[in-house]
């Protein structure tokens, strides 16, 4: 058995979201941050900070580049970032050394995994959203430490200014209502009361979580929980 059931080919009937759960990936959360990352070089160059050529060139490598998420793991593992790790195999991929030498300049990769994530909420919110009938799913924000760029980037990406929200506050709040939805619901079925009760305590990991250790928390839960609600409404 996989360490998670929503990932066991052997559980797969019951805890499988074949909408979700492919938004829950390696391979996913790569693609939305190589999305950031063009989105970031065009708004940058918008502003003067990136010459326009390299920021085109940028941009089109972030949606052409195929990046192995195996080929990740050695710089992952030695600084704890997997940001880090895509910028550094971003620009060997790129071949093009004086247009990569200003991929995700001057930016926070902290903030450039939370508008990544929030680009994977979203489109999780769209299907949660019409399962449940409403329209009123969480915000989910762009991040970024100045403010033109953030504005640009979020307007690029079609998400929310993340100008007065902290991204570990927006998870908390994130994940609160997954867990109010979650309690809202009457499972009748074994793993649809398992999966409530998961969510609740998942719920008071995230909220409870040391802000030395908040972020890791969150990876390891928050996509638990949507993928918990999804089948919940599914």
């Amino acid at each position: 058995m996989t360490a998670s059931v929503y990932d066991s080919p052997a559980w797969r009937g019951l805890f499988h979201d074949p909408e979700l759960s492919p938004l829950f990936t390696d391979t996913a959360e790569l693609r939305a941050t190589l999305l950031v990352m063009g989105t970031l070089a065009l708004t940058q160059a918008k502003t003067g900070l990136v010459p326009d050529v390299s920021a085109q060139a940028i941009q089109r490598a972030s949606m052409e580049v195929q990046i192995d998420p195996a080929a990740l793991a050695k710089v992952t593992s030695e600084t704890g970032d997997p940001v880090l790790a895509t910028v550094a195999q971003f620009k060997s991929e790129m071949q093009a050394p004086e247009h990569a030498k200003w991929v995700h300049y001057d930016s926070e990769t902290a903030l450039t995994t939370a508008t990544g994530l929030s680009l994977r909420l979203r489109q999780s919110f769209k299907i949660i959203g019409a399962r449940l009938g409403a329209d009123d799913t969480p915000h989910v924000a762009a991040y970024h430490a100045d403010a033109d760029i953030r504005a640009g980037l979020a307007k690029g990406l079609g998400l929310s200014d993340g100008s007065a929200a902290n991204p570990e506050t927006a998870i908390r709040d994130i994940a609160g209502w997954i867990t109010q939805q979650a309690q809202d619901q009457d499972p009748q079925t074994g793993v649809g009361k398992a999966i409530r009760h998961q969510i609740g305590h998942l719920n008071a990991a995230i909220q409870s979580a040391p802000d030395d250790t908040s972020t890791l928390i969150n990876m390891m839960t928050l996509p638990q929980m949507v993928l918990g609600l999804g089948r919940l409404l599914n």
